[in-house]
């Protein structure tokens, strides 16, 4: 049975009364998951591969955002893990990774912090580093660049991170991209997310979602160090989201 240790920022947490928010965003995230509207079981399939091709004796991994952790720790348990360390700002979602994660067969610490401190404090600390759904969310390209260099200097020589992110066609403005989303989203979603849960979710995407093309996240990647850049998956039909693999 593993030890969970969570550590808390106090200074993470500023949000007012945010227990119905969360209730609300949440109960939007795990009808994603729970429909694999966003691909969560390939994702984790190809994950669990990638890993245990490149670490057979074992690996130290980094989960950043990592939310509940729900997905992620059933992909990782028949897997030789060194080490789980789960990194989010939400007390709420970090609650329910504790639970999802105590009776896992390896020892786990999970923290209350900014994704970018703990990169810092953690120097060649990790071999695998995973990052679903969250560099989108840094507005400017230099925020991406600045995380990414990060993640490399985290990782160990010959160390992987696995990063799950939109991806803006070629010659599409953003404008475009949310709109013709919002359009095909109703479409192809809508039962089981719909009504007042369709429109909170698409308020999101494009209020807080700042994507790059396949090309620009590849280079961001090779610009912050990474000797590879590589896609191994997109969503069906029109690739909204892709996973790319960069390997230090």
């Amino acid at each position: 049975m593993t030890e969970v240790s969570i550590q808390e920022n106090s200074s993470a947490s500023g949000q007012t009364d945010p227990h119905s928010i969360f209730e609300t965003d949440w109960r939007i995230y795990r009808t994603l998951v729970d429909y694999n509207l966003f691909c969560h079981r390939e994702i984790a399939s190809i994950l669990s591969k990638e890993i245990t091709d490149r670490f057979p004796d074992g690996f130290k991994f980094l989960d950043l955002a990592c939310g509940d952790a729900e997905v992620i720790s059933r992909a990782l348990r028949p897997l030789n893990v060194h080490r789980y360390h789960g990194v989010d700002l939400s007390p709420q979602a970090l609650d329910l990774a504790w639970k999802n994660l105590v009776a896992a067969p390896f020892d786990a610490r999970l923290e209350e912090k900014d994704i970018r401190r703990v990169l810092l404090e953690n120097p060649q600390e990790f071999d695998v580093v995973w990052c679903g759904l969250c560099l989108h969310h840094f507005a400017s390209w230099d925020e991406k660049a600045e995380v990414l260099t990060a993640i490399y200097r985290a990782l160990n020589p010959g160390g992987m991170l696995l990063t799950f992110e939109p991806v803006l066609p070629d010659g599409v403005t953003l404008d475009a991209f949310n709109r013709n989303n919002r359009q095909y989203f109703r479409q192809q979603w809508s039962p089981p997310l719909s009504g007042a849960d369709f429109m909170r979710m698409m308020d999101h995407i494009e209020t807080c979602d700042f994507p790059e093309t396949k090309t620009g996240w590849q280079r961001a990647g090779l610009e912050a160090g990474f000797q590879s850049a590589e896609t191994l998956f997109a969503m069906p039909s029109k690739g909204y989201c892709q996973l790319f693999r960069f390997v230090r």
